[in-house]
């Protein structure tokens, strides 16, 4: 794993953390937010990924809407139906497996409703799909070279609404 995607993974001596925020890391990490902001917006209002030990500073917001996509290194996938329309880091066909970042987003009606991770490696919980690689074109595009080689992936879906089963991209 190159030292950027490594980023994402925490060491925290006997196991590593991956982080994902659903309001900006630096309101949790100072004064928190108030009833009155919890009760308008529920857990949260947007996603931030955190890359690297600091919250606050380390902590990269996902684009929203489809459109905010445009211009970034998000990489669009295929739409699965039930999913919706995968995005991937900076994914290409000739990319170093190492170089493979474990998030993925999911956009439905132009909107950001979920997100993934996707971890290198067969972890056993029934929470996790095990894609097998005959799958792989049905949500990324292009599959990179390396996935025929690097083994199995684990995959976690995370809603953020309770919309799933409608979704259609």
């Amino acid at each position: 794993m190159t030292a950027d995607a490594r980023k994402y993974f925490i060491d925290e001596s006997d196991k590593y953390t991956i982080t994902a925020y659903f309001t900006d890391p630096a309101t949790i990490c100072s004064t928190g937010r108030t009833a009155e902001q919890y009760s308008a917006l529920g857990t949260g209002n947007a996603l931030y990924i955190q890359k690297g030990t600091n919250p606050v500073t380390d902590s990269i917001a996902m684009p929203m809407s489809q459109d905010d996509v445009k211009n970034t290194m998000w990489t669009e996938g295929h739409c699965f139906y039930g999913m919706g329309k995968h995005y991937w880091y900076n994914i290409r066909q000739d990319m170093a497996c190492e170089e493979f970042v474990p998030v993925f987003l999911l956009y439905n009606g132009g909107k950001l409703n979920a997100f993934g991770w996707a971890f290198q490696g067969d972890y056993k919980s029934s929470r996790y799909e095990h894609p097998g690689q005959s799958s792989f074109s049905w949500f990324l595009k292009p599959v990179p070279t390396c996935l025929s080689t690097a083994g199995p992936l684990s995959t976690l879906h995370i809603y953020m609404d309770s919309t799933a089963a409608v979704n259609t991209c």
